[in-house]
């Protein structure tokens, strides 16, 4: 508890006469060095029972003088003839032994990175590994401590996320954590590769490809446009990470299309300087595909997962309610937010905090390395179908935010025209805060659920709520935590579809300042349950080093 110091206890859950008790009010955490019989590095904070030496000789009772007599240890927990190391040596945990012929000897405990071996990614990895590739403790996944983030074991139950072990939630080169130290937000982990084997995987195909082809093995190496793709041990035109000897499972050989990441489809980085990255959509898939007319109101199939992979939930669990922005609603007359369209529909909003650059939510795309030439943004538009006002302009880089940050930032290929009506809005400084209860102004394209002015640009006024009442409110379901904040709570007043990515603004002193970006959620308009936003201030120092790193690009 809160109010309660933490205390080593002199018994573990294997000591005689220790038994478990469910207590409601408090919980009791062992020390893992109790519990794990495998080392980490030296070996030097190892606290297991093991009293065997690796040749099979037991050990003496470190209390004990015979056979072999010592003066010369300090004591680090050396408790009954457990194997210890406590001059930290390099061979490890040890013990004098009972022999009187061999005094002491190395315990063989094998190293935790050694237990298990990590086969492609490891994504697939379960081992006991909980140490970073520099010695940093991991962080428990169920914690948001020190670092917030949203990989919870309840969100991704199929990922191994059990205490603080070394995983690869996310199909990164290979498994990582969390660290508890609060200036290295994670880390890779140093774990063994398993030895090389040829890939049976039964999805490999060559002529077509099954669910997001990742097992796709054939020599497509041209995307639709003509366009060559790039060598994968190149790296030019574009540098990257995704190497044969980063990616060794994934057959990166040559230019062939493959999806090395788990992305939609197979891609390619291409040899054209203007187009990064782009799927190869001319291979076909080999089972028969789902497809719907115009707006697809009457699709009926089994599809259940987005484009990108991500299963969807039950429609039990989604409460709609059409987002009324107010009743009735309030026209903008400025235009703040900006609109980017996908194939010509409208797909999210979006703030212009630059004049060449947008700061929308990232899940309004389907990668971090979307194909640009599907998406664009309308500048100026106070009316969706207002085509006069409407000035458009071409998206030229994708720079998403921080792990777990739903920020993304776009780089247009010429700055937005400013006027009397189009303006930028101001970014807060980092870490600033509003009060709860001051109202802010959200601003979009939403659903008005009848109300009228459907179409046009509006704005609502929400109150905001502070993190903790909001948290108790969602009871505890989703994590608030401090890059998150709060607003709204009023039935038919709040953030629904095609308002996202759009600003929370408020009013700082003389000026106008984005505080929150609207975020995917669950419903929308729903009384007591106010909208979660992302905390602008939060990544103030990002968005502005993102801002230093193109503007030293594009002057060398």
């Amino acid at each position: 508890r809160e109010s309660r110091k933490c205390h080593l206890l002199p018994f573990d859950h294997r000591s005689k006469g220790a038994h478990g008790q469910h207590k409601a009010d408090h919980d009791l955490y062992e020390k893992k060095e109790y519990a794990r019989e495998c080392i980490v590095r030296s070996g030097e904070n190892y606290r297991g029972r093991r009293n065997v030496t690796k040749s099979g000789i037991p050990c003496q009772a470190w209390a004990a003088s015979i056979p072999h007599d010592f003066r010369d240890l300090k004591k680090k927990d050396l408790r009954q003839n457990f194997c210890r190391n406590p001059k930290g040596e390099t061979t490890g945990p040890w013990c004098f032994t009972k022999d009187p012929e061999t005094r002491h000897e190395e315990c063989g405990l094998p190293q935790c990175a050694e237990v298990e071996c990590v086969s492609c990614k490891g994504e697939g990895y379960r081992g006991p590994m909980d140490h970073t590739e520099s010695g940093r403790e991991c962080q428990r996944w169920d914690t948001q401590w020190p670092h917030g983030h949203d990989f919870h074991p309840h969100k991704y139950k199929d990922k191994g996320l059990d205490d603080n072990l070394c995983r690869n939630p996310n199909n990164d080169m290979r498994p990582w954590c969390y660290t508890m130290d609060p200036k290295k937000r994670w880390e890779f982990c140093n774990i063994t590769v398993c030895e090389p084997h040829n890939d049976t995987d039964e999805d490999v195909t060559t002529s077509c490809f099954r669910g997001q082809g990742e097992g796709y093995r054939g020599n497509v190496s041209v995307i639709p446009s003509g366009i060559v793709c790039q060598r994968w041990d190149s790296q030019f035109p574009h540098n990257h990470s995704y190497t044969p000897q980063n990616y060794k499972c994934k057959d990166l050989r040559q230019n062939y299309c493959r999806n090395p990441d788990g992305d939609e489809s197979p891609w390619c980085f291409t040899t054209d300087p203007k187009v990064r990255r782009a799927f190869c959509t001319s291979i076909p898939r080999c089972e028969s595909v789902n497809c719907y007319e115009d707006t697809g109101e009457t699709y009926r199939g089994n599809l259940s997962k987005t484009r990108s992979g991500v299963p969807c939930g039950l429609w039990t669990d989604y409460i709609y309610s059409g987002d009324t922005h107010s009743a009735p609603p309030i026209m903008a007359t400025q235009v703040l937010v900006l609109l980017f369209v996908c194939r010509n529909m409208h797909w999210c909003g979006g703030s212009l905090i630059r004049e060449e650059w947008v700061l929308t939510d990232q899940q309004c795309f389907s990668s971090c390395v979307p194909d640009l030439s599907e998406y664009s943004v309308q500048v100026g538009l106070l009316h969706l179908n207002s085509s006069s006002q409407k000035q458009s302009r071409r998206i030229t880089h994708v720079v998403c935010g921080p792990e777990g940050s739903n920020l993304a930032l776009l780089k247009l290929e010429q700055p937005a025209p400013l006027s009397e009506s189009v303006w930028t809005i101001q970014l807060p400084v980092a870490g600033c805060e509003v009060k709860e209860g001051t109202y802010c102004s959200m601003y979009g394209w939403g659903e008005t659920k009848g109300t009228g002015h459907e179409g046009f640009l509006k704005v609502v006024n929400l109150p905001m709520v502070c993190n903790e009442r909001c948290s108790a409110i969602h009871n505890g379901s989703l994590p608030i935590t401090e890059s998150k904040l709060c607003a709204g709570g009023e039935k038919d007043k709040g953030v629904c579809e095609k308002d996202y990515g759009g600003p929370l603004v408020c009013q700082e002193r003389e000026s106008k300042v984005i505080m929150g970006v609207s975020i995917h959620g669950r419903g929308c308009g729903i009384a007591q349950r106010p909208a979660i936003f992302v905390n602008v201030p939060f990544y103030s120092d990002w968005i502005h080093k993102v801002f230093r790193h193109y503007s030293t690009a594009e002057n060398v």
